[in-house]
C-alpha cells in the first residue's frame, strides 16, 4: 500500500472518529462521577491533591482538566471537548503501535531474527502490516465503548492514551540498542508517560505488570549463551527494513535488559511521594467503601464476559440483547490469535499474538484478582480496564486480516459486520437518555430564576458542586459543603449573622437521605419554604429566614370541603420588591385526606404572576411566595385554592360555591437593581424606539394548536411617549411567518409610557401555531408596533423552537352508524359508534375537518329526555385535548371518544361545538345544508 494512500486513510479514520466523538455532545447530562471531575478541577491545587488522596483516582487528569478549563471554560461541553481530543488522538497512536507490532519492528537488534521469533516475532505473518494497523484504527474509531468515554469528563480516555503510548515506547525500547542518544530519549519518554499513566489511574500499574511479564518471558527464552554474534541491523523506519552490519555482544544484551529495571525504578521513585501521601488514605477509603457497598466477587467467566462484551459492543441502555452480538468480535479476536500464532513456518516463528494477548489478559487477570480481594463492580465498571480494549481491537484486526488473506470478501464482511454492530450500539448511545432522573440541568435552570447574590447552596455531595460549576450562570452563590458534623452550625450561623439569609437544599432521595431529611426538618421549623420542587431523584428546596408576620386581631381560618383548613392565617403586608422579596404566609394545616394548597398572585384581570403549590401538613407551615423578577408594579390579589393530592380534584370553600379564597391585597414595587442573571435566556436587542429586549423564556418545543407560553423581559433606555404593542412571530428557515400574535406588553397592566429607565418588565406572551406546519426548527422573532401610526419595527430573531405535529389520517373511517351533518363550515360528522350498557355509555364520533379554525372549539355531548331536559353531559377539546380545532387540516378524519354515565329510561344525544371563552355555539346543518339549530341530534 502506498504511503500516501495510507496517510489519507488514516486521516479519514481519525476525522471520522473525531466526528463520532463530537456528535450530540450536549445530549446527555453530566453524571455523578463527571461532577466529581469538575469539582476536583475547580479547586485550588492543594485542595485538589488533598481531596483526590481520599478518592479512587489520582490527580493527574484533574490537573490537566483544570488547565484546560482555564482556557476553554467550565461548561459541560467545554470539559467534554478535552476528552474528545484525547480520544481522537488515541486512534493514530493505536495505528502506530499496530504497525510496529505487525511489522515485527520491535525485534531486538541484539538477537537473531530466528531466535526472537520464538517469542514475539511477526515477520512471517500472512498479513500486510499497514492493513492490520488500519483495521485496528478503524475498530477503535468505531468502538462504542471508546466513544462513550471520549464524551465523558473522566480520566478513562486519558489513561488509555497514556497506556497505549507506554506500550508503544516499551516495544520500541526492545528494539533499540543501549547507549544511543535516541534510546535515551525514548527511555525518558517511556518513564514520563508511564508515570503519568500511574498518576491518572491506579489500575495503570497493570500495564507495567504486563511489561515486566513480557520482558521476563523474553529473557527466559533468550539466554545470553544463545546470542549470536552475527552482524545484523534492522531499520526502525516505518517504510522499510535496511541491513547494516552491527556487532552484537552478550554485554549489550545484559545492559539492555538491566536498563529496563532502571526505568522501572525511576518510575517507582517518581510515584513514591504519591503512594506515601495517599496510600494510607486510599486503603482506608477503599476498605470502607467495599464494606458499605457489599458487592459479591464475580466469578471468572462473568468477569471476562462482561469486559469482552463491553469492549465489543459498549454499554447498552435499551437494546441489551445486542450484547450477545459481541460473540462475533470475540470469535474474530480468537481467530486472530490462532492465525497469528501459527505464523508461516509453524513452530519456527511465532507472531506478536503472545505480546498482544499478554497486554489484554494481564490487566484482566489482575483486575479479577482485585475483584476477589476488594469486590466492587458497579454498573459499567468495565471502564476501569478501558486501557486494555486496544489490545482486544488489535487481536480482532489480526483476525480480520487473516480472513482477508484467505479471501478478501471474508475480511470485508467481517469489517461490515463490526461496523453494523457499532452502528446499532451508537444508535442507542446517541438517542437514549442515560440519566433522566439525575439530570440537574432543569434543576439548575430553575435555581437561576430565583437565586440572589449571596444565597447559600448546601452541597451534600461534591458532585453537586461540580454540576453547579458546569451549568450554573446565575447570581453568585456561596457554596457550602455540609456534613453530618457541621450542618447545624452552618444553618445557625447563617440565621444569626446574615440578614435575609437564604439557603438552597438539593436533597437527593436515593442514598439513605439521613442528612437530607435532617436538614429539611431543621429548616422547615425555622425558615420559610420558598421552593419545593422535585427533579427526578432530587428534591430542590429554597428556604428564606425572615420574621413571622403578626397574627391578625381576630383569628382567620380558611376552611375547604372535607374540612381541609388553613388556620391562624398570618400574611406579611409590607410592599414587595419584584425579584427580591417573598410574600410570607404562615398557618396551621388541618386535613383528613392528603391535599394541596395553591397560593397565587393575580392582577386585576385575573392573570397569574406568581404561584406556589404545596402539600399541606398537620402542623405549622411557613410558605414564601417569590415575586418573579420583572413583575410589573402595582396592586395584586393573593388567593388560595385547594385540591386533593390524588386526583387533583378542586375543593370548594365550605358552605360556598367559590373555589378560591382571597387572602390579602399586596403591593409590588419595581427593583432599583434588577437581577438580570435570573433571566432564563439573556439577550440585548435594542429597538429604535428606545425599548430593549434583555431576555426571554420559551419552551424547547411547541405543538400546533396548543398555546405556547413565551415570556419576554424588557427595559427602556429612555422615557417612552407611546404605548407600543409587541408582535411575536414564528418563522421558518426562509423567514416565512407561520404564526404571529400582537399584544400589549405586560398584559396591559403596566404600559410602556409608565416604565422607568432601567426598570425590568416581565411580559408574558402566547404563541399559537395553527394548521399543519412541517416539523422542524423555527425562529422566534419579535417586533414592536406603534398602534397610533401603524409603523412596525423590523422583526428581530431571539431564539429557536422545535415544532412537533401529530399524526393525521385522511382515509375515510367505517363507523357503525354512518351520519351526515355539519357544524358551520368547520366540521362534518360522518358517523358514530354507540356502546350502551346498563350503567355506562361510550360514544365514538367520527369527524371530517372542513377547515382549520382560529378558535379552539369545545365539543359538547348532551343526553336529554323527551322534553329536552339535560340528563348527562361531557365536554372536551376533540380527542380529549389532542385534536384542537386550531390544528385541523381540511380533509383529515378524527376519532373523538366520550364516556358518560347512562341515565335511566330513554334519551336523545345532542352534539355541538362552542367557544369556551364566549359560550357561542356553532350553527348545525343537515345533509341538505338546511339549518337545524346549534346542535346535531343523532338519536
Amino acid at each position: 500500500m502506498k504511503r500516501f494512500h495510507t496517510i489519507i486513510l488514516l486521516a479519514a479514520l481519525t476525522l471520522g472518529g473525531f466526528a463520532l466523538r463530537a456528535f450530540r455532545l450536549d445530549l446527555q447530562p453530566l453524571w455523578w462521577d463527571e461532577g466529581y471531575s469538575i469539582f476536583f478541577a475547580t479547586r485550588d491545587f492543594a485542595t485538589m491533591l488533598e481531596r483526590t488522596a481520599i478518592d479512587i483516582h489520582p490527580p493527574f487528569y484533574y490537573a490537566l482538566l483544570q488547565l484546560w478549563m482555564i482556557a476553554a471554560g467550565k461548561s459541560d461541553v467545554a470539559a467534554r471537548w478535552f476528552s474528545i481530543l484525547i480520544g481522537t488522538a488515541t486512534i493514530p497512536l493505536l495505528y502506530a503501535l499496530a504497525l510496529v507490532i505487525a511489522r515485527n519492528d520491535f525485534r531486538d537488534e541484539a538477537i537473531p531474527k530466528s531466535r526472537f521469533g520464538d517469542c514475539f516475532a511477526a515477520s512471517r505473518l500472512a498479513m500486510t502490516s499497514h492493513r492490520v494497523a488500519l483495521f485496528a484504527a478503524l475498530l477503535l474509531a468505531l468502538s462504542p465503548l471508546h466513544i462513550y468515554y471520549s464524551q465523558q469528563v473522566r480520566m478513562y480516555g486519558l489513561v488509555t492514551l497514556l497506556a497505549l503510548a507506554s506500550v508503544y515506547l516499551f516495544v520500541r525500547l526492545l528494539a533499540l540498542p543501549p547507549g544511543k542518544p535516541k534510546t535515551a530519549l525514548v527511555a525518558l519518554a517511556y518513564i514520563l508517560v508511564t508515570t503519568a499513566a500511574l498518576y491518572t489511574q491506579y489500575y495503570a500499574a497493570f500495564i507495567v505488570a504486563f511489561q515486566i511479564i513480557a520482558l521476563v518471558i523474553f529473557v527466559i527464552r533468550h539466554q545470553p549463551s544463545a546470542i549470536s554474534r552475527q552482524p545484523l541491523a534492522i531499520s526502525h523506519q516505518p517504510s522499510a527494513i535496511s541491513h547494516q552490519p552491527l556487532a552484537v555482544s552478550h554485554q549489550q544484551f545484559a545492559i539492555r535488559n538491566s536498563q529496563f529495571a532502571i526505568h522501572w525504578l525511576a518510575i517507582a521513585l517518581l510515584y513514591l511521594p504519591w503512594l506515601v501521601y495517599a496510600g494510607p488514605k486510599l486503603f482506608a477509603y477503599v476498605t470502607a467503601k467495599v464494606a458499605i457497598e457489599q458487592y459479591a466477587p464475580l466469578d471468572p467467566f462473568t468477569f471476562l464476559a462482561r469486559h469482552l462484551a463491553a469492549f465489543s459492543i459498549g454499554h447498552l441502555t435499551t437494546w441489551t440483547a445486542l450484547a450477545w452480538a459481541s460473540v462475533f468480535l470475540i470469535a474474530i479476536a480468537f481467530l486472530g490469535f490462532i492465525a497469528g500464532a501459527r505464523g508461516r513456518k509453524g513452530a519456527e516463528e511465532k507472531s506478536p499474538a503472545l505480546l498482544v494477548s499478554l497486554s489484554l489478559l494481564v490487566p484482566l487477570a489482575l483486575g479479577y484478582l482485585v475483584n476477589l480481594v476488594y469486590p466492587f463492580h458497579p454498573i459499567h465498571g468495565e471502564r476501569l480496564l478501558l486501557f486494555a480494549a486496544p489490545a482486544f481491537y488489535l487481536l480482532v484486526a489480526f483476525g480480520i486480516d487473516a480472513l482477508w488473506k484467505r479471501r478478501a470478501r471474508f475480511g470485508a464482511l467481517a469489517v461490515i459486520g463490526a461496523a453494523i454492530l457499532s452502528a446499532f450500539s451508537l444508535a442507542d448511545f446517541y438517542n437514549v437518555p442515560r440519566y433522566p432522573k439525575d439530570d440537574y440541568r432543569p434543576l439548575i435552570a430553575e435555581m437561576q430564576t430565583l437565586a440572589q447574590p449571596g444565597d447559600k447552596f448546601l452541597a451534600i455531595y461534591p458532585w453537586q458542586t461540580g454540576y453547579l460549576e458546569a451549568y450554573y450562570t446565575g447570581a453568585p452563590l456561596n457554596i457550602t459543603e455540609v456534613t453530618i458534623n457541621n450542618w447545624q452550625l452552618t444553618i445557625d450561623n447563617c440565621q444569626l449573622l446574615i440578614v435575609n439569609c437564604r439557603m438552597w437544599l438539593p436533597a437527593l432521595q436515593t442514598q439513605g437521605r439521613i442528612l437530607e431529611d435532617a436538614l429539611d426538618r431543621y429548616l422547615r421549623e425555622r425558615a420559610y419554604s420558598v421552593l419545593d420542587h422535585w427533579h427526578g431523584t432530587t428534591r430542590l428546596e429554597l428556604f428564606a429566614f425572615a420574621a413571622d408576620p403578626p397574627l391578625p386581631r381576630a383569628p382567620r381560618n380558611i376552611v375547604f370541603e372535607d374540612n381541609t383548613t388553613l388556620g391562624d392565617l398570618a400574611i406579611s403586608r409590607e410592599p414587595l420588591t419584584a425579584g427580591q422579596d417573598i410574600a410570607r404566609i404562615r398557618f396551621v394545616g388541618a386535613l383528613r385526606v392528603p391535599a394541596m394548597a395553591s397560593f397565587r398572585l393575580l392582577d386585576r384581570n385575573g392573570t397569574v404572576w406568581a404561584q406556589s403549590d404545596r402539600e399541606l401538613a398537620r402542623d405549622w407551615q411557613r410558605i414564601g411566595l417569590a415575586i418573579p423578577p420583572g413583575t410589573p408594579p402595582g396592586e395584586y390579589d393573593l388567593r388560595v385554592t385547594a385540591y386533593r393530592a390524588g386526583d387533583r380534584a378542586r375543593l370548594r370553600l365550605k358552605d360556598s360555591a367559590e373555589e378560591s379564597a382571597a387572602l390579602a391585597t399586596l403591593d409590588v414595587i419595581a427593583s432599583a437593581r434588577p437581577n438580570l442573571a435570573a433571566l432564563p435566556h439573556r439577550a440585548q436587542i435594542d429597538f429604535e424606539n428606545g425599548m430593549r429586549l434583555v431576555g426571554y423564556d420559551a419552551p424547547r418545543s411547541a405543538r400546533p394548536g396548543f398555546a405556547t407560553p413565551l415570556t419576554l423581559f424588557w427595559q427602556t433606555t429612555r422615557a417612552l411617549d407611546r404605548a407600543y404593542v409587541v408582535v411575536t412571530q414564528v418563522q421558518d428557515a426562509r423567514g416565512t411567518v407561520v404564526a404571529a400574535t400582537q399584544a400589549a406588553p405586560a398584559r396591559n397592566i403596566h404600559p410602556p409610557t409608565g416604565w422607568r429607565i432601567g426598570e425590568l418588565v416581565r411580559d408574558p406572551q402566547t404563541l399559537l401555531l395553527r394548521g399543519d406546519p412541517p416539523d422542524g426548527e423555527y425562529r422566534i422573532a419579535v417586533a414592536l408596533l406603534d398602534p397610533a401610526t401603524g409603523v412596525r419595527t423590523a422583526a428581530r430573531a431571539i431564539g429557536t423552537i422545535r415544532v412537533q405535529g401529530r399524526a393525521r389520517y385522511f382515509g375515510a373511517p367505517t363507523p357503525a352508524q354512518p351520519f351526515d351533518a355539519r357544524l358551520d363550515d368547520l366540521a362534518r360528522l360522518v358517523g358514530y359508534d354507540l356502546n350502551d350498557d346498563a350503567r355506562a355509555l361510550r360514544l365514538v364520533l367520527y369527524w371530517r375537518a372542513l377547515a382549520s379554525s382560529e378558535i379552539s372549539y369545545t365539543v359538547f355531548v348532551h343526553l336529554v329526555d323527551a322534553n329536552g331536559a339535560l340528563l348527562a353531559q361531557a365536554d372536551q377539546i376533540p380527542g380529549a385535548g389532542a385534536y384542537p380545532t386550531t390544528t385541523w387540516v381540511e380533509g383529515e378524519y378524527l376519532v373523538d371518544v366520550y364516556d358518560l354515565a347512562r341515565p335511566p329510561g330513554a334519551y336523545a344525544i345532542r352534539i355541538g361545538m362552542y367557544d369556551a371563552t364566549t359560550g357561542a355555539r356553532l350553527p348545525a346543518f343537515d345533509a341538505n345544508g338546511q339549518l337545524i339549530g346549534d346542535s346535531i341530534q343523532v338519536r
